[in-house]
């Protein structure tokens, strides 16, 4: 998700700033370093550099009119392509609503206000959830809680991939959730051909059914959905936990499976709602675990 979108005037003055979600960045700090590493890498290497990474945060950028810096701070495993198709659309929107207010900047930054509702519309990405496990946990009728018609198609090895567009509405910066969902054993034995989506998905919820078997079936591929999914992303649901006689407990197979573990039952007459309450939960939980982190930021190389 994007987390910051900066404007950054000569000299590294920040001009205008908006941020979204609670993770805090030192934006002029950054505004600063920005400018300097760009006009270093352009002595050096005749060009611009487009991209850099700090712990957990991409920083993508580009040069309008003026060499400003137009910023954006994403999620470090963004597909960088959909925040790129964005930039460019939003620095040239920037420049046509206030061409004349940038040529006699005195320095207040409130006069680019304005621009806030149009930065909320113009960058959404869509939210990611990714649904997968074994044939008859219920991911099915997780995918059919929400409205709309799914589209089917194939990786290249004839696998099958659903994917549903939902419009999305009371949850800042994201107006469209799209839902990918994936049988456990193709998508694992294949996850080469799925990496850039997992690691950019905002949720990977691993459906199980509770049950022993599956349970265990399911652990021998959970080493190698966590190394293809950001940290803290993936998550269980533990279905079918109406099933009293034969259902682990959420806190067993929390154990079991060494991940966050929620308890679900898809049969519940108020199920569709439970469902869409743990995605906030899951989201809620994912991004205040983000927020109180502490380690020192360590830069990668720029790219």
């Amino acid at each position: 998700m994007i987390r910051n979108f900066m404007v950054i005037g000569t000299g590294g003055l920040l001009m205008y700033s908006r941020q979204y979600g609670d993770k805090k960045v030192d934006q002029d700090l950054i505004s600063g370093f920005l400018t300097a590493l760009a006009s270093f890498s352009s002595e050096v290497k005749g060009g611009k550099i487009e991209s850099l990474v700090m712990q957990d945060i991409r920083f993508i950028y580009s040069v309008g009119e003026g060499d400003m810096l137009f910023v954006f701070c994403c999620d470090k495993d963004d597909l960088e392509e959909e925040v790129q198709g964005r930039i460019e659309k939003v620095k040239n929107e920037f420049h046509r609503m206030f061409a004349d207010q940038i040529k006699n900047w005195n320095g207040n930054v409130t006069i680019f206000r304005p621009f806030d509702e149009i930065i909320d519309e113009m960058i959404a990405l869509p939210l990611k959830i990714v649904i997968v496990g074994e044939p008859g946990v219920g991911k099915s009728t997780l995918f059919d809680f929400f409205p709309g018609e799914g589209i089917l198609s194939l990786d290249e090895n004839d696998n099958e991939i659903f994917k549903k567009s939902v419009s999305v509405e009371g949850i800042q910066n994201v107006k469209q959730m799209d839902l990918f969902k994936f049988t456990l054993e193709p998508l694992v034995n294949e996850i080469r051909l799925h990496v850039d989506l997992l690691k950019s998905a905002d949720i990977v919820i691993l459906v199980v059914s509770s049950g022993v078997s599956n349970v265990s079936r399911t652990r021998k591929f959970v080493d190698k959905l966590k190394a293809n999914v950001r940290k803290g992303r993936l998550v269980v649901l533990a279905n079918m936990q109406d099933m009293k006689d034969v259902a682990l407990e959420p806190e067993m197979i929390e154990k079991n499976l060494v991940l966050k573990t929620y308890g679900f039952s898809s049969i519940d007459s108020e199920a569709k709602g439970k469902f869409f309450a743990l995605i906030g939960q899951m989201l809620s939980n994912i991004f205040s675990s983000q927020v109180s982190e502490t380690e020192t930021p360590a830069a990668e190389p720029p790219q």
